[in-house]
């Protein structure tokens, strides 16, 4: 492959040259930062603040990746992984690090990235709240079988990493996966990469195959601990009401759902939920006739919706975020408040763009009150962030 030239003229290296790298700092998805002759380089595996020698794996116009040959001076913030399999499985990017700095990164990039489509925008930017655990979180996964091979996808790959735990889920989960890799050596399919075990609301544990029929228990918060911590921030920061209707967007099975209705008691409560499954099992559990729940896509609902200026909107999307239609249709509606709560720093950046660009056109005065990431899924890069928006009086 031939060089290519960088914006400032100069040839970058050829792919699978070494290069002395420093790392500046992580990346959203992980990797770490490195500039060499102008050129942003990614290298994953990397830590902050240590100088490593990197292979060049691929070279694009604007930036480059590599690979971590040797660690020439350790970064103060590296460590040797809990997990024996870390290294090889593709689960966990971020176990070399030690867990206050990870916090650091996630906190930061948060910052950074809401300032990048935000200039101007100011806010109370809180410390991150860290997880109660750190390792032994997770109430969800999806272990991968083939061959014989019981684990994990290795990292950027298809291949199996063999291991009988995972140190990032709960020991209920990993006491089953004798008993899940000998139920999948007798299932009659050569091919169950994409089982999923979770620990239902009942306590028990559930496994199964995923088919394009059926797509598994869909979303829901995997990690029990944290998401109490979230939860209340959630409702602290909805405030005190009244409000006529309480929106939960996005909603699920009703994480956010029935814990609003119980507070808001003389509201009218509305969960907006896409996934059949998810909405099966909350409309099983409603009891309260002041609460409905839509089966629709948001951005469907929004064009029918009447929120209005008394009402409280609660919002929960995917890491895509919400549509660009959405938020505008959110602020032209001008609810007292909105509850952001997002999984991807981007999505949710880009979304307070389209949102106050909406205000500002349309002559609305909103204020981001404050901002507060939470630490999620610990050992990885992953974050979630709760985001208040008020009407500024």
């Amino acid at each position: 492959m031939s060089a290519k030239s960088n914006q400032r003229g100069a040839k970058a290296p050829l792919l699978g040259s070494k290069i002395k790298l420093n790392i500046e700092k992580l990346a959203i998805g992980g990797a770490g930062v490195a500039r060499h002759e102008g050129m942003v380089v990614f290298v994953p595996q990397a830590a902050p603040n240590e100088e490593i020698l990197a292979e060049i794996t691929l070279v694009k116009k604007n930036f480059m990746e590599a690979r971590v040959v040797e660690i020439l001076t350790a970064s103060p913030h590296r460590r040797e992984p809990p997990c024996p399999v870390a290294h090889t499985c593709g689960g966990c990017n971020w176990q070399h690090i030690t867990e206050e700095e990870q916090r650091r990164q996630k906190h930061t990039l948060v910052l950074e990235t809401i300032k990048k489509f935000n200039r101007d925008l100011e806010f109370n930017y809180l410390p991150i709240q860290p997880s109660p655990r750190v390792l032994r979180y997770r109430n969800r996964i999806q272990p991968k079988f083939k061959n014989g091979r019981f684990g994990f996808f290795a990292r950027n790959s298809h291949q199996i990493v063999e291991t009988m735990d995972c140190l990032i889920t709960e020991e209920t989960l990993t006491d089953k996966f004798a008993e899940v890799k000998a139920w999948a050596e007798k299932k009659n399919a050569k091919d169950l990469q994409r089982l999923e075990m979770y620990i239902a609301e009942e306590g028990d544990v559930r496994y199964g195959l995923i088919t394009d029929e059926d797509d598994g228990i869909g979303f829901s918060q995997v990690n029990r601990f944290q998401n109490e911590d979230l939860l209340r921030t959630a409702l602290d920061w909805a405030g005190d009401g009244p409000y006529k209707k309480v929106y939960d967007l996005y909603a699920g099975a009703g994480n956010f759902t029935f814990p609003l209705a119980a507070k808001y008691a003389g509201s009218e409560i509305i969960g907006v939920e896409l996934n059949p499954k998810l909405v099966e099992r909350a409309r099983s559990k409603i009891t309260d006739k002041r609460m409905t729940y839509f089966m629709s896509d948001v951005e469907t609902y929004m064009r029918r919706a009447s929120i209005g200026k008394d009402d409280l909107v609660v919002l929960d999307p995917p890491r895509a975020g919400a549509s660009e239609y959405t938020m505008q249709t959110l602020a032209a509606a001008q609810p007292r408040k909105i509850i952001y709560i997002s999984c991807h720093p981007v999505s949710l950046a880009r979304d307070l763009n389209w949102f106050f660009a909406q205000t500002q056109k349309l002559g609305i005065k909103y204020k981001l009150d404050r901002v507060q990431t939470f630490e999620m899924f610990p050992q990885t890069d992953h974050v979630e962030t709760i985001a208040e928006l008020r009407v500024d009086s």
